[in-house]
């Protein structure tokens, strides 16, 4: 049964909660901030309901402080009226989404059973991937650039040597790890670390380096970091960029690859010097348009899987999909192709069942140019609405950020 801890001050919102989702889910109930970091560090939980305005720790850093405990904690904000745009703001630490007072009861049963059922999902994903070994996302293709990169992981992959992955948003670096940590030190861990601009310093070094128990709400259980959880294997260090410069700079009983789609030489130097004994480029899927069969391959194979359905593609796919720029590089893609898997009725995705941007946007299509400037004024308007927040706005549109910007 899934765990949903409720964080409100006020006990009639915590009674409420409980007639609403108590006969389906076990609930923990917390009065405060403190209270709920108790809770996380003795249970595991899957969703947290989270009062924006608290007395002691608020709702914003209580959901900071339960990332740092758990990073796969789902996050849901509640909030009043006057106090939408904090919640907004929470969404960039985390949070899915936020509900506002009064809620109605239909909107947090549908809310709840949707962010559980996609958090099932994905781990089930993930289940089947390691049950199928790892490779299941290893680095897929044939064309000159891609067999560079596998011809120079080979060469490097028995050497201690830290590695520089760079390319644009949505290309397969984190494949890229996972291919040199194959082909050198297989039996042992790999580990990956997604840093973001709303992590701290304090929350980076904890997930590096861990932290010793203690008695305070701030820190409640011994950690292991990740350095040493990856001792003699890999530590994958995915968008780099926000990784505080030196933090590093002491000798790693792990292979440390870093990732990173900024250029990084300029924004973060002493990081690019550090990690660039070795450099590796992966080329955005617009340069590798060869590889498209391949990778649809796979990913239909990968997500036919996953969802138990058989689906294949219709022979016009291919030509509009090498006809596409792919902004959002694999990543895009493969977002897609689950999408088409989930939704594809008859077993075969034909172009009806592709998004109107990918058909608009072929050579000569009627109305491309019309598409393209509505698109545009949507994607604006949604930001200003978002309040200029990217990556609010591109959770509304159902897309990723580097997506969004492009079509700005």
């Amino acid at each position: 049964m899934n765990k949903i801890l409720i964080v409100d001050d006020e006990l009639s919102i915590r009674e409420s909660f409980s007639l609403i989702l108590g006969e389906k889910y076990r609930l923990l109930l917390a009065a405060s901030g403190e209270a709920a970091l108790k809770y996380a560090a003795g249970e595991k939980i899957d969703l947290a309901y989270l009062d924006i305005r608290m007395p002691g720790l608020d709702g914003l850093e209580t959901l900071n402080r339960l990332k740092e405990i758990d990073p796969a904690i789902e996050a849901v904000m509640i909030t009043a009226v006057n106090d939408v745009s904090k919640a907004s703001e929470a969404i960039k630490y985390g949070a899915r989404d936020y509900i506002i007072k009064p809620f109605d009861v239909n909107a947090i049963l549908k809310l709840t059973d949707s962010i559980l059922r996609k958090k099932s999902l994905e781990q089930e994903g993930e289940n089947i991937r390691k049950e199928t070994g790892k490779g299941a996302a290893r680095l897929v293709g044939q064309s000159e650039k891609i067999e560079m990169i596998r011809k120079t992981v080979s060469k490097i992959a028995s050497k201690n040597l830290r590695v520089l992955i760079l390319g644009e948003p949505g290309t397969e670096k984190d494949a890229v790890a996972e291919l040199i940590h194959e082909n050198g030190r297989a039996e042992f861990p790999l580990l990956t670390l997604n840093l973001s601009p709303t992590m701290s310093q304090t929350g980076i070094r904890t997930a590096l380096f861990g932290k010793s128990s203690g008695g305070t709400t701030a820190d409640l259980q011994k950690k292991t970091g990740l350095i040493e959880s990856a001792r003699g294997g890999t530590l994958f260090l995915n968008n780099v960029e926000y990784l505080p410069a030196g933090l590093l700079a002491a000798p790693a009983e792990a292979r440390l690859i870093a990732g990173s789609s900024a250029n990084l030489a300029e924004s973060s130097k002493e990081n690019y010097e550090y990690f660039s004994e070795v450099l590796l480029g992966i080329p955005p899927l617009r340069e590798r348009l060869s590889d498209l069969p391949l990778l649809t391959k796979r990913y239909l194979e990968l997500f036919g899987e996953q969802y138990a359905r058989e689906v294949e593609l219709g022979p016009e796919i291919e030509e509009i999909f090498s006809n596409y720029d792919w902004p959002g590089n694999t990543a895009q893609l493969k977002s897609l192709m689950k999408r088409l898997v989930i939704n594809a009725g008859s077993g075969k995705i034909t172009p009806a069942d592709l998004p109107v941007d990918l058909l608009l946007k072929a050579p000569g299509a009627p109305g491309a140019d019309y598409f393209s400037n509505f698109e545009r004024e949507y994607c604006r308007r949604i930001l200003e609405e978002s309040g200029g927040d990217k990556e609010r706005a591109a959770a509304v549109l159902e897309i990723n950020q580097a997506l969004l910007e492009s079509k700005l």
